[in-house]
C-alpha cells in the first residue's frame, strides 16, 4: 500500500510538472515579447528626439554662427544691421526656450549664456536688448553707410570677443553630446580674433 501512495505521489509531481511547463514557457515567452516591444519603443522613441534634435540644430546654429561673426569680426560681420542683430537675439530666444525640453540643462544654460555675452538685457522698459560690441569700430569699417540711428543699440559694456567664442564652442559642444554624433567635439577654431577691435 505505502508503494502505491508513493508511486501516486510520483505520478502527480511528474503532471503537474508536465502541465506548469508549456504555462511557464509561455509566461516567459510573454516576458521577453515585452521587453523586446519596450526596447523597440525605446529605440524609436531615441531616433524620434534625435531627428528632433537635428532639426533644431538646424535652426539655430546659423543664427548663432551668424552672431558669432558678428561679435567677433570675422565672416560677413560687416554685411549685418545691428536691427537684424537684434531681431535674430529675439528669434535665438524663443527657439532656445521652445527647445530646452529636449535638451539638458547644460545645453540650455550654454545657449543663454552665449545670448547674455553677446547682448545687454533689460536695459529700460520697453527697450530692446543692446549689442556688447565695440560701435566705433563699425562705425569705421562701414564709414558713409553708417547710420545713426544704430547708435543707441550698442552697450556701453563691451564682451571680450574670446569669451563669446568659447561660450559659442561649448553650445556647440553640448549640440555634439545631445545628438550623439561626437563625444568630444574638436573642431577647429575659426582664424584668429583681431587683435585691433578694442
Amino acid at each position: 500500500m505505502n508503494n502505491v501512495s508513493i508511486w501516486n505521489s510520483l505520478e502527480i509531481v511528474k503532471l503537474v510538472v508536465s502541465a506548469l511547463t508549456p504555462v511557464l514557457v509561455a509566461v516567459i515567452g510573454i516576458y521577453i515579447h515585452h521587453l523586446t516591444k519596450r526596447f523597440e519603443y525605446n529605440q524609436w522613441q531615441n531616433q524620434k528626439l534625435i531627428e528632433k534634435r537635428l532639426a533644431i540644430y538646424d535652426e539655430l546654429a546659423p543664427l548663432m554662427n551668424d552672431n558669432l561673426c558678428y561679435f567677433t569680426y570675422v565672416g560677413a560681420w560687416k554685411e549685418r544691421k545691428p536691427i537684424d542683430v537684434i531681431m535674430s537675439k529675439r528669434c535665438l530666444d524663443k527657439k532656445i526656450h521652445l527647445a530646452a525640453p529636449l535638451f539638458s540643462p547644460q545645453f540650455f544654460v550654454a545657449c543663454i549664456n552665449f545670448q547674455n555675452l553677446c547682448f545687454e538685457i533689460y536695459t529700460g522698459w520697453g527697450e530692446d536688448a543692446k549689442l556688447k560690441t565695440q560701435i566705433r569700430r563699425r562705425q569705421q569699417a562701414l564709414g558713409a553707410k553708417w547710420d545713426h540711428a544704430w547708435d543707441h543699440m550698442f552697450s556701453d559694456s563691451i564682451a571680450d570677443p574670446k569669451q563669446i567664442r568659447d561660450a559659442y564652442m561649448d553650445v556647440m559642444t553640448c549640440f555634439s553630446k545631445e545628438i550623439g554624433i561626437n563625444k568630444e567635439l574638436c573642431v577647429p577654431l575659426p582664424g584668429k580674433i583681431p587683435c585691433n577691435i578694442r
